[in-house]
């Protein structure tokens, strides 16, 4: 059994997509078994939708949104966003937010059920949540994640 500690799996501001991915990345090195074709897997599904109900982002309001002025935090910049289309939307101390085309959108914040979710970016996800946790795995198989994804355009000369 594979005990994470400190890694994003346990982080609440990681998306429960990439606390899945690294966990099974690792428990599938540990164990021996196929790391690579559930990579390749995992990314056909995101691209095509099929993980977007993991997409979600969680992070703690810490302070009112209007002290935020000048670094304005993914998860603020949603609220205000928000805010701006419907004053009346009732907020808890974690923000829920998805980060689309148009940047970070607020989700299941009471007042916007009526609301249809925005799509997400997924090469956002891809980028900022699934290749941080599979680069480490990849690199102890002595791999590189654009290559074993099919993104690799760089023609080997050798």
């Amino acid at each position: 059994e594979v005990d994470f500690v400190g890694m994003e799996v346990v982080r609440r501001d990681w998306t429960d997509l990439a606390k899945e991915v690294q966990r099974s990345l690792f428990t599938r090195l540990f164990q021996g078994d196929e790391v690579v074709d559930y990579l390749v897997q995992v990314v056909a599904d995101l691209r095509a939708g099929r993980l977007d109900e993991q997409l979600i982002y969680r992070k703690g309001l810490r302070k009112s949104v209007d002290s935020y002025t000048t670094n304005i935090p993914p998860h603020v910049q949603a609220v205000k966003k928000a805010l701006e289309q419907n004053a009346d939307i009732q907020l808890g101390r974690i923000i829920s937010y998805v980060v689309s085309q148009t940047g970070p959108e607020l989700v299941g914040a009471e007042g916007i059920e009526s609301v249809v979710p925005p799509e997400p970016d997924r090469e956002h996800y891809l980028e900022k949540q699934i290749k941080p946790v599979a680069v480490p795995v990849l690199e102890a198989l002595g791999l590189e994640f654009d290559q074993v994804i099919g993104d690799d355009t760089q023609i080997s000369l050798f």
